[in-house]
């Protein structure tokens, strides 16, 4: 199966992918860490963020072929990334989840003020890509990870991926 882990910066999606990780034993990839490795830190014009998905993709069609469950944690703020991820479940015969993070814009300034081991976003990005966030149009579950413990996000997500 593929867990999409998608929402804004700062609202805990790498926080929650980490601790969803070690409960299914599924392969983590991460949007933040394949820039770094990639040398793509602090480029985020549209053909560089195009190459970081389409490496997150190769990676995790990768793992699927090789048999584990993949966790992708990343903004997946436009539509449009969501269906292409979508399609490759379709295409390799995956069930797809998609988790948003959610957290109130005063936690999420609190936490950006915060330096993260991959992660450049601050304030000033969070208000761009909130603006040019698309509504995600599959079923998916929300987790407000400023209200629930992580306790609580685990169990709620292996309800929603287990029926």
């Amino acid at each position: 199966m593929i867990i999409v882990v998608f929402g804004l910066p700062g609202t805990g999606k790498s926080f929650f992918s980490k601790h969803l990780e070690k409960e299914t034993g599924a392969c983590y990839l991460n949007t933040d860490m394949i820039r770094e490795k990639e040398n793509r830190k602090g480029r985020y014009n549209t053909k560089s963020k195009q190459a970081v998905y389409d490496r997150l993709m190769d990676l995790a069609e990768e793992k699927l072929r090789e048999g584990s469950d993949v966790i992708v944690d990343g903004t997946f703020h436009k539509q449009a990334r969501r269906k292409e991820i979508s399609e490759t479940a379709k295409e390799t015969g995956h069930r797809i989840y998609f988790i948003e993070t959610k957290a109130t814009e005063q936690t999420v300034k609190s936490r950006l003020k915060t330096g993260r081991k991959y992660s450049e976003a601050d304030f000033q990005v969070y208000k761009i890509i909130s603006n040019e966030f698309e509504p995600c149009q599959e079923d998916h579950l929300t987790l407000w990870t400023d209200y629930e413990t992580v306790e609580e996000m685990i169990l709620k997500a292996k309800k929603y991926i287990n029926g």
